[in-house]
């Protein structure tokens, strides 16, 4: 399975359109359940981006599918980044 990084920031016209906006974040989420990826973790930050997020899936198309469906519930704006361990890299560019 490759692994993934999501970046997300609350959208900001979210703020302004939704009072009870943790409930909406949760909703947004729960993406990560209703799809074939496997979430090893998820953060709220301090920072640029609100929530990070480490999950599995198949391939890229899959982590496509689930950054599309959690930036159209439109609370969310994500930023997705394949990535492979350290120590791996490392033996690919030698």
């Amino acid at each position: 399975m490759a692994i993934f990084i999501m970046a997300m920031t609350i959208n900001p016209n979210a703020k302004k359109v939704h009072h009870d906006l943790s409930h909406h974040v949760s909703e947004s989420l729960d993406v990560f359940a209703a799809t074939k990826v496997k979430v090893q973790s998820l953060y709220a930050t301090l920072g640029r981006y609100d929530y990070l997020a480490v999950f599995e899936a198949d391939d890229q198309s899959i982590a496509f599918k689930v950054a599309s469906a959690i930036n159209g519930k439109g609370i969310l704006e994500t930023e997705t980044w394949p990535v492979i361990p350290y120590e791996e890299f490392t033996r690919l560019i030698q």
